[in-house]
């Protein structure tokens, strides 16, 4: 007797992945143009994370827009490759709506992190904290999961975790890598990776057992809100740390 063939796993087709890339692309290659990624002049005008601003002037925005720059055309290769790596596997599985709240909200996660609890950092930028958010997801994933996927999870699962211990430490090591923002968006990873992670069922559908993915962002709304808010509050807290409201 022959053994069942495996189902295959509901997956997506990726898009956001290159929207995300050729963003950063031309991103870069506008600041270029300007006056050089590298130029401080430069980063702050295209919106890098720079606490004095944000708590001087109110400019939260560059919480956001941050993750967007890149400082020299390294930086911008191995952030660019490391997306190119990770994140077609991730919005496969997650599927579009959750890949881009997550991407998004991971950046986010990480440059608050970095504003609220590194008051020694004078300008940070880059997608690694969105990209680290990817990882902390992809752990997310195969530990619920580890059930379906055996001993072949486990070892993604170890490649992952590796991955990240080894990025961490190499981020300890070299002076001027923003590390909290780093464990930020990992964190946000981690957390909203487990809130959204596909959760699988096998349904009978016109004679067939299919696989189904019964999450959705739609239906973790109140949680993905509630972690929104928490950010909020982070950012709050970030101001009022170093040097109060801004007027």
């Amino acid at each position: 007797m022959n053994p069942p063939e495996p189902l295959r796993l509901p997956t997506w087709r990726p898009r956001w992945v290159w929207v995300f890339l050729g963003i950063n692309i031309v991103v870069w290659l506008l600041m270029t143009a300007a006056g050089g990624s590298e130029s401080r002049r430069v980063l702050i005008t295209f919106g890098a994370n720079v606490p004095s601003r944000i708590v001087e002037q109110g400019e939260v925005w560059r919480l956001f827009t941050a993750n967007f720059l890149h400082i020299g055309v390294v930086h911008l290769f191995f952030n660019s490759y490391a997306l190119y790596a990770l994140g077609p596997e991730m919005e496969a599985l997650f599927g579009p709506a959750r890949f881009v709240a997550i991407y998004l909200l991971s950046g986010l996660s990480g440059s608050i992190a970095s504003f609220a609890l590194n008051t020694n950092v004078g300008l940070s930028a880059g997608a690694s904290t969105a990209l680290f958010g990817v990882v902390g997801t992809m752990i997310a994933y195969f530990i619920r999961n580890r059930s379906h996927f055996g001993a072949r999870g486990a070892q993604r699962l170890n490649s992952y975790v590796a991955m990240a211990a080894i990025n961490f430490f190499l981020g300890l090591s070299i002076p001027g890598i923003d590390t909290l923002g780093h464990v930020g968006g990992f964190v946000g990873g981690l957390i909203l990776g487990w809130l959204l992670c596909p959760f699988y069922r096998v349904e009978v559908r016109d004679g067939q057992p299919r696989v189904v993915d019964l999450n959705s962002l739609r239906s973790e709304w109140l949680g993905v809100a509630l972690f929104v808010v928490l950010l909020a509050a982070g950012v709050v807290g970030g101001i009022a740390q170093q040097g109060g409201v801004p007027r």
